[in-house]
């Protein structure tokens, strides 16, 4: 879902329709999402999802469901610490828009708006992705518990984790380092930079080179996983509700369930993070598909507000993650010590 961050920076067409939203009033709800709600949203989420780390840590890494909890966690927070990208507001501020300092300030603002967008694309990018390997994961230990261990080792997880993050990475390289550079520009005695695009860009996109990475990226990053998770998501709660009914049947009336049940906290809070993950994603990818109709194509006013609703249902998502780990985690505790008291 590459394209999902670049709604809010590619408003740069002028309309030909009546606007659907008064320019006023999306200006207003844009600065009240994106100065407002996203960033307190975003130190929450920072905060929580660091929490989660803490306790991840604590209970060890021998488990694949611990590794890839932890991974989510490191992508939230890289989401949350990019998606508050001061340089490119203070890039968008002006008109026309640039770096409006000296040189050396205006490449320093430049360095800072390249490590947030890092943050912001790594963080996006690899927590699309990493729901597709939980919801595998728990398909495999619900379906084939014995074959599970033996496929799913934590050195494996690491490895298939540790390649994700590092394609990420090269994708990146290509995109905003290659691809793009900072030049300046000095008018009136002033010195202006802005954002350009170097020769590999254009020879990239005169190849088809350029098109097919970003087509690639999109759909590996939208569609398809929202579409794997969905499905996933399906096929883990049709199994935990034929588990239930079978155990319901070969209980007696003498028998108590205890908490080593076939239906684990892990399974149930690794399900709840992937249906937050379709709900919230997949509300992103509908307006990131409204954003690119032909009736809002160039309303800049709609495009605002969507791209605020977006970015906020994405943080969401983040700070509903570490909610649910820690929630689900308390819960355990509190059923180990009523089972011990009896």
């Amino acid at each position: 879902m590459a394209n999902t961050a670049s709604i809010a920076f590619s408003i740069a067409t002028q309309a030909t329709q009546p606007p659907l939203f008064n320019e006023d009033l999306s200006e207003i709800i844009y600065q009240v999402f994106r100065y407002g709600l996203i960033p307190c949203i975003s130190i929450l989420g920072i905060a929580g999802n660091v929490a989660s780390i803490v306790i991840l840590t604590r209970r060890g890494f021998r488990k694949c469901s611990n590794i890839l909890l932890l991974a989510l966690s490191v992508s939230d927070i890289l989401f949350l610490t990019g998606i508050n990208n001061f340089p490119l507001f203070i890039y968008q501020e002006t008109t026309p828009r640039g770096f409006r300092f000296s040189q050396n300030i205006n490449y320093m603002f430049y360095i800072l708006y390249t490590t947030f967008l890092f943050a912001h694309n790594m963080g996006l990018h690899t927590a699309m992705i990493i729901p597709v390997l939980i919801t595998t994961e728990r398909i495999l230990a619900l379906l084939s518990p014995l074959k599970a261990l033996f496929i799913l080792t934590p050195p494996r997880t690491v490895i298939v984790l540790a390649s994700l993050y590092v394609l990420n990475g090269f994708v990146f390289l290509y995109y905003f380092i290659l691809c793009r550079e900072l030049k300046q520009y000095r008018i009136k005695g002033s010195v202006l930079g802005v954002f350009s695009h170097t020769e590999m860009y254009f020879a990239g996109v005169e190849a088809g080179v350029y098109g097919m990475i970003e087509s690639i990226v999109n759909y590996m990053t939208g569609v398809i996983p929202i579409s794997l998770v969905t499905m996933g998501c399906a096929v883990i709660g049709i199994q935990v509700v034929f588990i239930t009914k079978k155990r319901e049947q070969l209980i007696t009336g003498q028998i108590k369930t205890t908490p080593n049940t076939p239906i684990s906290k892990t399974t149930k809070t690794l399900l709840s993070i992937c249906v937050l993950y379709v709900l919230c994603s997949g509300f992103g990818f509908v307006l990131t598909y409204i954003a690119n109709t032909n009736l809002v194509e160039n309303d800049e006013s709609l495009k605002k507000v969507l791209s605020s609703v977006q970015d906020l249902l994405f943080c969401v998502n983040c700070v509903g993650d570490f909610v649910i780990y820690v929630g689900t985690r308390k819960s355990t505790l509190r059923t180990r010590k009523s089972n011990l008291k009896k």
